[in-house]
């Protein structure tokens, strides 16, 4: 029954590589292959094709590394210092260092009680029922790639739906002219419906995947912007927040980019966590809001 679940799991994830490598071939051999090969003057010409192609797979290379990466990187795990001992107090004063911002309703430190054995719970932490266990500064369960999105692949999955958006714009501009041409030259004898057939097909999946990609890809941009998770953005703020809502850990625009993507703009678009500071077990503080708490 276990391993069943943990293979149904990774369906969604062969339904993503299945889909992109569909969209890869067709784009290939029916677009890239015409416009390199005496492309007829309506649909574009062979330069045109090279430049396509060199763009394309440096596009699609960069967004299949970054899938790959969300996939199999760890999101991030608690330490073993971090688990409930006997003699430690809830009020906190056991370890210093393990001090956190975010504490219970009560004012006590945030127990995880699921994990087993218990741990203190870092800011921004939470507990992943799919992987059944906390992870660092989660975001949320992402069932196409079947991963936990947390402290360590964050950006790796910010850069794979960035990519595949790209991808897919990209794609649609390049496909355009020939899709013309196919369906003005449908009463053409000569015509070679299988491949119009699959064209039609896969542009009209693109204007679907564009849109959807877009939009999710928009809204990750801004909570990366504001420096939120999911997980905060709907328990603590919402479309609607409330008049006293604070962020606690909005730093400015180029710090809470940089916390995700890295402290150099060059590397903001390698799939590599180059420069990438801290450790998911303690984050900088707003500064409009922490020397008011001081006080």
């Amino acid at each position: 029954m276990c391993s069943c679940r943990q293979f149904c799991r990774w369906l969604p994830v062969f339904f993503v590589i299945a889909l992109i490598s569909w969209c890869y071939f067709i784009f290939t051999f029916d677009i890239l292959m015409t416009l390199l090969n005496n492309p007829p003057p309506a649909v574009g010409t062979h330069s045109m094709g090279v430049a396509y192609t060199v763009a394309f797979n440096i596009i699609f290379s960069l967004g299949i590394i970054s899938f790959v990466r969300a996939v199999f990187t760890d999101p991030g795990r608690i330490p073993d210092t971090w688990v409930v001992g006997a003699e430690d107090s809830e009020n906190g004063q056991f370890i210093p260092q393990l001090q956190t911002l975010e504490v219970k309703h009560d004012g006590t430190r945030r127990i995880c009680r699921k994990s087993k054995p218990n741990v203190y719970k870092p800011d921004r932490a939470h507990f992943c029922k799919m992987l059944g266990r906390c992870v660092l500064k989660m975001d949320h369960f992402c069932p196409w790639l079947n991963n936990c999105i947390g402290f360590h692949n964050h950006k790796y999955f910010y850069l794979f739906i960035y990519y595949m958006a790209v991808l897919c714009a990209f794609m649609l501009v390049a496909m355009t002219p020939v899709f013309v041409h196919d369906v003005s030259s449908m009463e053409v004898v000569e015509m070679d419906f299988t491949k119009e057939f699959r064209v039609t097909l896969t542009y009209l999946v693109l204007c679907l995947l564009s849109v959807g990609l877009i939009c999710f890809w928009s809204f990750h941009t801004y909570l990366l912007a504001f420096n939120y998770t999911t997980i905060e953005f709907l328990e603590k703020r919402g479309c609607s927040p409330p008049p006293d809502h604070v962020n606690l850990y909005h730093i400015g625009l180029w710090g809470n980019l940089s916390s995700v993507l890295g402290t150099n703009i060059i590397v903001w678009i390698l799939p590599f966590r180059f420069l990438c500071e801290g450790d998911g077990l303690s984050f900088k503080l707003n500064p409009e809001w922490y020397p008011a708490k001081g006080r």
